[in-house]
C-alpha cells in the first residue's frame, strides 16, 4: 500500500512540474525566484529519491518514476532563466553623434 500512495504522489509532483514548465515556457511567471528555488529544491528531491531507490529498491519501477520527475524539474528550471541568442549578445551597437550628418 506505500508504494500505491508513492507511486500518487510522484504522478501529482510529475503533474506539477509539468504545470511550472508550462508557465516559464509562456513567460506567466509572476515570481520568478521562487519558482526557480521550487524547481531546484524539487530537482535536488528527485534526484535524492534516485539514489534511494538504486540503494533499497522495493519496487524497481518506482526509479522510473522518480528519474522522469528529476529530468522536468531540470527542465523546469533551465527554464526560469532568460533565453538571448548570441546575435543579441554579440552585436555591437553603433551610436553616431547627432552632430554629425551623414553625406
Amino acid at each position: 500500500m506505500e508504494t500505491v500512495f508513492e507511486c500518487l504522489m510522484l504522478l501529482g509532483l510529475i503533474a506539477a512540474m509539468c504545470v511550472l514548465i508550462y508557465r516559464f515556457a509562456k513567460n506567466k511567471s509572476t515570481n520568478i525566484k521562487v519558482e526557480r528555488t521550487v524547481a531546484w529544491t524539487m530537482a535536488v528531491g528527485f534526484a535524492l529519491g534516485v539514489v534511494k531507490e538504486l540503494i533499497f529498491p522495493p519496487v524497481r519501477w518506482i526509479l522510473i518514476l522518480y528519474a522522469i520527475g528529476a529530468i522536468l524539474a531540470y527542465t523546469a528550471a533551465a527554464f526560469s532563466y532568460p533565453y538571448h541568442s548570441d546575435t543579441e549578445n554579440n552585436e555591437e551597437k553603433i551610436a553616431i553623434p547627432l552632430d554629425q550628418e551623414e553625406t
